[in-house]
């Protein structure tokens, strides 16, 4: 059964999930959402290895903070402070989408630490031409249904209140293109809390902004450990971006 704990790093502290027995594996989702939508993925590691997953600063059960403090440099940061807190000398990393993205950068700055990195469905996209081709893929998988429901949500007192419901509803919405059966939105669970709507938003576009920032790619050839990258056959997310990473 999972445990779960709080881990005070510095100033913030860090709700974790840990679970299972073997070498540890640290999960990392989209920075913004918290672990609950990737537990069915800790349940499955977990037959393995012990598997530990966390709400980023901003998000969950963690600290909320302020908006300046929700930065790339925190949650690297704070990655690394759970991997010490725990007494993990070498960790391996799986990232999904842009927690793939935090998860290469810590592995090219802590190279020492990093055992192994598996970057699932890792994006946006850094050139600005498979960003165009990501957006168009993205808002072209929309149904009326899709448009009408963000619509009504976007407008919606509970959504302009920060409401956790009103916002999961809508990201739930917002992100359907990747889904290819849809009777999968059903089990997706984003567990959303009043930390997770106050930031969700825009929390994306400044995480890719601080990405940009540190070169990542130049930072990717730096990565030491065993890497796999993991692209789907129906992934939005141009092949090409994968295909570089892997490559770096």
């Amino acid at each position: 059964n999972p445990t779960e704990s709080v881990l005070a790093l510095g100033q913030v502290e860090i709700h974790v999930a840990s679970q299972g027995s073997g070498s540890p594996v640290i999960v990392l989702g989209g920075p913004w959402f918290g672990l609950q939508y990737l537990r069915p993925l800790h349940f499955e590691l977990a037959a393995v290895f012990h598997v530990i997953g966390y709400d980023p600063r901003g998000s969950g059960r963690s600290s909320e903070l302020v908006e300046d403090a929700i930065t790339l440099e925190g949650h690297l940061a704070d990655l690394d402070g759970i991997r010490r807190e725990m007494g993990f000398g070498e960790i391996n990393i799986l990232g999904h989408s842009m927690g793939a993205l935090v998860a290469m950068l810590y592995a090219a700055k802590h190279t020492a630490e990093t055992r192994s990195l598996v970057l699932v469905h890792p994006g946006p996209p850094f050139d600005a031409e498979l960003q165009e081709a990501l957006h168009k893929a993205f808002m072209s998988g929309h149904t009326a249904e899709d448009r009408s429901k963000l619509e009504e949500l976007a407008s919606s007192p509970q959504f302009a209140d920060g409401d956790p419901k009103a916002m999961e509803d809508y990201f739930r919405t917002l992100y359907s293109p990747f889904i290819t059966d849809r009777k999968n939105l059903e089990k997706l669970d984003f567990g959303f809390t009043g930390t997770t709507a106050k930031y969700a938003p825009e929390a994306e576009e400044r995480l890719l902004e601080q990405v940009l920032l540190m070169d990542p790619i130049s930072l990717a050839r730096k990565i030491a450990c065993p890497t796999l990258v993991i692209h789907a056959q129906y992934d939005l997310i141009p092949e090409e971006f994968s295909q570089l990473l892997a490559k770096s």
